[in-house]
């Protein structure tokens, strides 16, 4: 089956792509997801429009996490974090608290999914932490971690 992918799809191509796929692949998976469309006449064309789209969308994401990358880049950020005796730390500190001190302290707004930390931050102190703005475009930032008092 050729099909027109109208979606960038893992393992198969970027939108624009005409892909010739297994038949069940085809109906099952990428046309009730809406990710392609049967290929037919004319596909050639409606694949060079989704290409030029999928290009000027794409150059006008990764110029604005430049923009993005460039003002945030080694800020440092300071979030507080309820500490008991010994310096037992109760709770943690998640992308989401850092979000919402990035958009706090700097005005800056970035989606929690961005900010890649592996496991919660369950430590007082300096943290680096990095945000992943695109696929090209990354920006570090210096979280310290505060007593709560």
């Amino acid at each position: 089956m050729r099909v027109l992918l109208t979606k960038d799809v893992d393992n198969l191509g970027r939108a624009g792509d005409v892909k010739e796929v297994a038949d069940g692949y085809g109906r099952n998976f990428l046309l009730r997801r809406k990710l392609a469309v049967p290929a037919g006449k004319g596909a050639e064309t409606e694949a060079k429009r989704l290409q030029d789209a999928a290009v000027k969308r794409e150059t006008k994401d990764k110029n604005e996490a430049q923009a993005v990358a460039d003002d945030i880049d080694n800020k440092t950020v300071v979030v507080r974090l309820k500490v008991g005796a010994e310096d037992k730390a109760f709770g943690s500190i998640t992308n989401q608290d850092i979000a919402s001190a990035l958009k706090a302290q700097h005005r800056v707004e970035i989606d929690r999914h961005k900010i890649d930390l592996k496991e919660p931050i369950k430590t007082l102190g300096e943290h680096q932490v990095s945000l992943k703005l695109h696929r090209d475009v990354s920006a570090h930032v210096n979280v310290i971690v505060t007593q709560d008092r």
